[in-house]
């Protein structure tokens, strides 16, 4: 799409139209009621001081989606306190049962949250201060405790119900939106917008949550979550960025509101795959956010969605950074004369990548590159210890956090380096920031002898080794349960293997390195490599195969990750690893996160 000129607005409204007619479809054909599959759906208007248009109609239209995916359906409008308490037990009464496996929860109407908790407000509460609210609505923690004694099944828990003003002007709660909470081992819990934001009641018949949300668990042989990543999408592009959606899930196995019953093969499997990847080769260098948008619809849990959702965020603010540069008054530049130029050796390194190791000089990077020196994070012997992350509060949830990670020429970072599996120390790494090019999503250190994305993962190590397409290592957003996959093919000297790793992010946990104790998200990867037989001529490559094992400790906003472990079991071999350990660093661009 040459000559590109939207504003970030007039991108957002077009690509919403867009993606709501790209989801249309007919509804799949009414299935048979299906004692495994329970629902309880609830919606609320008619409120006394502030009432709703659509939470009835909301309710009714995903009431009619549960029924025609075989639930057996509990609808209920305009409750009263009593009739909640009375239906959310009967519910939970049934969840308990050993023929329920898929459990369903939808409300739609006025939340709010206090002390952490989440409320549901009964069309004949009045709340004219705090303690009313716990007296007054329902406590969802009580429907939680109630699912969370059940085993082996599937919750689901969708919450349209961050509307503002909840209570008229009776009574203004502290904190908008509801509380995060992070999702119990093997549920899904989704909001129509994010944690401690209002959402759209909508100015059709639904709410644009669910408008979109209907449409989307609509298409047979979708994933659930990628349903809910494509409303997301829809639901952000619709509001001009103004509501995004948000889940947490702990869900240990794909799930389907409208399963095919079709398994497919290998041969299968990998020509999706290869579709992607033609798709993401076209792509990958696209300077216009509906490429980005195109690909995030038909891959919502690709080999490069974490990537896509960056790189569409990062050039949606720079829309909207151009439109408002053209409205400001010119400014006058001024020359400015350039600090001396950092100077300092680099150690030489040694790194262990899937089995085979390579030792190699690191040179000392151009000094005329670096022209930046003033740091608004350093980590040394002898400086005290920096909180990377502000403790936690919430005691439900570890928080979700933007990547954010933002390289400028000067920084850099030195790290222990240790063989895994022998326990021997080697010879110290240094890295370097040497060059940035934001736009062309590249980052080069010490004079290109690494490439990185600018969300740090790797596209050339020492100067030789190449991933192809880049590994996706980090994602997107750090959240607890946040799931992402990554394949590339990582060639050295005559050898090529093809990696496939799946990711996880596991806890946030205290982390001790080198440089002092952090705060950080654990990050693991389990997955496998196969050497490719074409590039070697003896017999053991074509039958070598690796398990992998990686985990990484990051921190939002840091650019480097505080530890790394790779392991490599070779099937016709010995184990092989590595780990990094940070030593020091030096960041210009930071904040607390």
């Amino acid at each position: 799409m040459p000559g590109f000129t939207k504003t970030r607005r007039e991108f957002l409204k077009a690509s919403a139209a867009a993606a709501v007619l790209a989801g249309g479809g007919a509804f799949p054909a009414l299935a048979a009621s299906d004692p495994a599959r329970i629902a309880l759906v609830v919606g609320n208007n008619a409120y006394p001081f502030a009432p709703l248009g659509n939470a009835i109609n909301d309710a009714k239209a995903v009431s009619d989606l549960l029924v025609r995916a075989g639930f057996n359906v509990t609808l209920r409008t305009d409750v009263t306190g009593d009739v909640f308490r009375q239906s959310a037990n009967v519910f939970a009464e049934n969840a308990r049962k050993s023929e329920a496996k898929f459990v369903f929860f939808y409300y739609a109407g006025h939340g709010t949250q206090m002390d952490w908790h989440n409320y549901f407000v009964p069309v004949d509460a009045n709340v004219t201060s705090a303690s009313d609210l716990p007296q007054q609505c329902f406590d969802l923690s009580l429907l939680l405790n109630d699912l969370s004694r059940t085993k082996d099944k599937v919750f689901v828990i969708i919450l349209d119900a961050c509307r503002d003003n909840p209570f008229g002007a009776t009574y203004r709660t502290s904190q908008k939106g509801l509380s995060q909470f992070d999702a119990p081992v093997g549920s899904l819990l989704a909001f129509s917008t994010a944690p401690g934001s209002v959402a759209s009641d909508g100015i059709g018949a639904n709410s644009l949550y669910t408008e979109n949300l209907v449409r989307e668990l609509s298409t047979k042989g979708a994933r659930l979550e990628d349903s809910l990543k494509r409303v997301r999408l829809s639901v952000r592009l619709a509001s001009r960025g103004a509501q995004v959606p948000w889940e947490s899930t702990s869900l240990e196995t794909d799930v389907f509101l409208f399963p095919t019953g079709e398994k497919l093969s290998e041969a299968q499997l990998e020509e999706q795959f290869q579709r992607e990847l033609d798709t993401w080769n076209r792509i990958k260098g696209s300077k216009e956010p509906d490429d980005w948008v195109a690909y995030l619809r038909d891959y919502p849990s690709g080999r490069f969605t974490e990537i896509a959702q960056t790189r569409l965020s990062f050039l949606l603010t720079r829309l909207e950074e151009a439109a408002a540069a053209a409205a400001a008054p010119p400014v006058v530049a001024v020359a400015v004369k350039e600090p001396e130029a950092m100077a300092g050796a680099l150690a030489a390194a040694v790194e262990v990548s899937h089995g085979a190791g390579t030792a190699a000089p690191l040179p000392e990077p151009s000094s005329a590159a670096i022209v930046e020196t003033r740091f608004d994070l350093e980590i040394r012997a002898g400086l005290p210890v920096p909180v990377l992350m502000h403790p936690l509060e919430n005691p439900l949830s570890g928080g979700t956090y933007v990547l954010n990670r933002r390289y400028s020429v000067g920084d850099e970072a030195l790290f222990d380096n240790w063989d895994l599996v022998y326990g021997q120390k080697q010879k110290p790494l240094q890295f370097r920031v040497t060059r940035v090019d934001e736009d062309a999503d590249r980052v080069e250190l010490n004079d290109g002898l690494f490439v990185l994305d600018c969300m740090g993962n790797l596209i050339k190590w020492l100067g030789g080794q190449t991933f192809d397409p880049r590994r996706q290592v980090v994602p997107a957003e750090l959240q607890l349960g946040k799931r992402w996959a990554t394949r590339y093919h990582d060639t050295k000297g005559g050898a090529q293997w093809d990696v496939v790793l799946n990711y996880k992010v596991v806890r946030r946990e205290k982390i001790s390195v080198p440089a002092g104790e952090f705060d950080a998200f654990r990050l693991e990867g389990d997955g496998w490599n196969v050497s490719q037989a074409p590039l070697s001529s003896e017999p053991l490559w074509s039958a070598q195969r690796g398990r992998l094992t990686v985990r990484h400790w990051v921190v939002p906003g840091f650019n480097f990750a505080l530890k790394t472990e790779f392991l490599t079991s070779v099937l016709a071999g010995s184990d092989s690893g590595v780990r990094r350990e940070l030593v020091s660093c030096r960041q210009r661009r930071w904040s607390v996160a």
